[in-house]
C-alpha cells in the first residue's frame, strides 16, 4: 500500500524540519549531539511540526522502539496515566532511557495531570516525557514547571511554498507556481493540511485546482471568488461548505487575503475594522453562520 504524502514526506531528522527560530534549532541539535533530552513540552498551532519534531528527535536519538510509548491524551484519560504510563515508565529500559510521547496534551484532564506530576518525579532517572499541545494555557502551571517549554513558531510562507514544490517535483507532478501559492494560502500555517490538499488535487500527474474531482476545501473554492470580487458568491461558498467549527477560521483567512479583492483596494482599513468587529461578535452570537453571512454582506456593501 502506498504511503499517504503526509507520512511519506514527514521529516525523518531534526535537521530536515522547517524551523524559523534558529535559536530553537541549535537547542534541539544540541539534544541530538548530547544523546539526551529533558522533559519537553512543545506548543503551537495545528500542523506546525510539533509531532514531526517529536518523532524526528526520537529517531535521531536512536531509541529502541520498545522504549517509546505514545499516549493520545484526547482518547485516553486518567486510566492511561495510572496504568499504561506508570507500568511502562517504571520498568527497565532496553537502551539509554525511555520516552513517553503525550500527544494533544492540552486534552488531558486535571486529575490525570495531577497524577502525571507526581509520576514524573518518581521516574525522572529513567524516563523522559515529550508532550505536544495547541493550547498551553490548558496545562496546569505545577505540571508545566516539570517541562522545558518550547513555542513552535509558524513557518514562513515562502518556506512552505518551497516544500510544496519539492514534494510535487519528487512525485513528478506538473504544476503552476500560482496554484501552489493558492494551496498554501488555503492551508497556512498548517503544513499537514497543505500536503493533504496537494495530494488530493493531483489528477493524471498534474496539480489541478479547478476539476470537480480534486479535493474539496472551502478555502480553495473561496480564493477565486475573492479574486473576482464576488463577495456574494464568497458568502455562499463559506455558508454552504465550511463546517461550524471552521467558521472561526474565516476571519483570519479573509484578513490575509483582502488584497485579492480588487474592489476593496480603497477600503482596506474599513474592511479590516469590519472583520475585527464580526470576529469579536462571533464569540457571543447564537447563530455563527448568520454572523459570517452578515460580514460578507457588509464587505460587499463597501464595494458599491
Amino acid at each position: 500500500m502506498k504511503k499517504v504524502w503526509v507520512e511519506k514526506y514527514r521529516p525523518r531528522s531534526v535537521s530536515k524540519i522547517i524551523m524559523p527560530d534558529q535559536r530553537l534549532r541549535k537547542i534541539f541539535d544540541g539534544f541530538v549531539v548530547e544523546g539526551s533530552i529533558p522533559n519537553i513540552l512543545m506548543f503551537g498551532g495545528p500542523g506546525t511540526g510539533k509531532t514531526s519534531m517529536s518523532l524526528a528527535l526520537i529517531r535521531d536519538l536512536d531509541l529502541d522502539k520498545m522504549d517509546v510509548l505514545k499516549i493520545n491524551c484526547s482518547d485516553e484519560k486518567i486510566e492511561a496515566v495510572r496504568d499504561k504510563v506508570k507500568g511502562f515508565a517504571t520498568t527497565m529500559s532496553m537502551g539509554k532511557f525511555k520516552v513517553v510521547r503525550l500527544e494533544e496534551f492540552d486534552w488531558m484532564g486535571a486529575e490525570a495531570q495531577g497524577l502525571l506530576r507526581s509520576l514524573m518525579e518518581e521516574v525522572s532517572g529513567s524516563c523522559r516525557f515529550i508532550a505536544t499541545c495547541n493550547y498551553i494555557n490548558k496545562v496546569m502551571p505545577a505540571l508545566r514547571s516539570r517541562f522545558q517549554e518550547f513555542a513552535i513558531a509558524t513557518p514562513a510562507r515562502e518556506d512552505i511554498i518551497v516544500l510544496a514544490a519539492e514534494i510535487l517535483e519528487a512525485e513528478e507532478v506538473q504544476f503552476d507556481i500560482d496554484d501552489i501559492e493558492k494551496v498554501v494560502a488555503a492551508s497556512y500555517p498548517d503544513i499537514r493540511k497543505m500536503i493533504q490538499l496537494l495530494e488530493g488535487s493531483v489528477i493524471d500527474g498534474k496539480l489541478n485546482l479547478t476539476s470537480g474531482e480534486s479535493v474539496a476545501d472551502w478555502k480553495l473554492e473561496l480564493l477565486p471568488t475573492l479574486e473576482a470580487s464576488d463577495l456574494k458568491l464568497a458568502r455562499k461558498v463559506v455558508c454552504e461548505s465550511a463546517s461550524i467549527q471552521e467558521l472561526d477560521e474565516v476571519f483570519r483567512f479573509l484578513y490575509e487575503n483582502l488584497h485579492r479583492v480588487k474592489k476593496l483596494k480603497e477600503y482596506l482599513d474599513d474592511a479590516i475594522v469590519l472583520i475585527a468587529q464580526y470576529q469579536y461578535q462571533h464569540a457571543f452570537v447564537g447563530d455563527k453562520e448568520i454572523n459570517i453571512a452578515a460580514l460578507f454582506c457588509e464587505l460587499n456593501a463597501l464595494t458599491k
